[in-house]
């Protein structure tokens, strides 16, 4: 594992977005990348002070922390099939299962898949979701500290452990009530991916909006029982200059290439409720 952010480092970047980010129950707040400036790693399992944790490891496996897979949820069309399972799917309707100011901290997850995505993730229990559906799952309220929780989605056959995407969240920190989040790819990249703060249009949107399966380098190839690509994974979580990893960095800055990449890839929010979007 890659050693926790440290304190120190942690109070440096947050001071440095404390004038633009506004505290919770107040006006929105913006914030832009977290650690540039600090160079230090949020990249633990553990409950690093106000980082998201990047990235995979141990806990993460096929259904781990959470039920069986659920039926399909709210929003959706009928199941899509086809060979392309990225992008494509109708738009989310009205999402009216969570709300703003209801305090709880309510993590959505939106599939703009073309297929029939399955979900899992920290304190949640997994489910399915049909193209254009969503479903909300409250994960605490929205003042106790959530840390170094992680969502993920694969469609079809569960690649396993440390071979997805994720979304990694710490939320209601001390520190002003800041959330820190990003997307990783520091493990495996499977599925197009963004997280966005609900009703906080100041904050960043991190987005990785293309599948990277295709051009993965061939040491990060992950393939099916039929031949396809389903992971691209990272050889060496801590090696910025694995061909994985900088396949990564060239391909979207937004999310951790390797444990070490902070400078753009994760963001302090003072929000409450965030949506996560397969395929956007």
């Amino acid at each position: 594992m890659a050693p926790l952010r440290t304190t120190l480092a942690w109070v440096g970047v947050a001071s440095a977005l404390l004038a633009s980010c506004g505290s919770k129950g107040g006006s929105p707040g913006a914030a832009g990348a977290a650690s540039s400036s600090a160079g230090a790693s949020v990249n633990s399992a553990g409950s690093a002070p106000g980082g998201a944790s990047n990235s995979g490891g141990a806990d993460i496996g096929a259904g781990a922390g959470n039920a069986p897979g659920a039926g399909a949820e709210a929003g959706g069309a009928s199941a899509v099939g086809g060979a392309n399972a990225v992008g494509g799917a109708s738009a989310v309707g009205d999402i009216d299962c969570r709300a703003k100011g209801d305090g709880k901290s309510t993590i959505t997850l939106i599939n703009h898949c073309t297929q029939v995505l399955s979900f899992r993730g920290s304190k949640i229990e997994g489910g399915d979701l049909a193209p254009g559906a969503h479903a909300c799952r409250d994960v605490g309220s929205a003042t106790e500290s959530i840390p170094a929780i992680r969502y993920w989605g694969f469609i079809g056959a569960d690649p396993g452990g440390e071979k997805y995407t994720l979304a990694e969240l710490t939320l209601n920190t001390d520190f002003n009530d800041f959330d820190w989040y990003n997307i990783s790819h520091v493990d495996a990249h499977n599925l197009p991916m963004q997280i966005r703060a609900v009703d906080m249009p100041s904050c960043r949107v991190l987005t990785c909006a293309q599948s990277l399966l295709a051009n993965c380098p061939p040491e990060g190839q992950f393939k099916d029982a039929s031949g396809n690509v389903v992971s691209c994974v990272s050889p060496d979580r801590n090696d910025p200059n694995s061909p994985v990893a900088k396949y990564f960095e060239a391909s979207c800055k937004d999310a951790y290439s390797w444990s070490g990449d902070d400078a753009d890839s994760v963001v302090a929010c003072a929000g409450e409720d965030y949506d996560i979007v397969f395929c956007p």
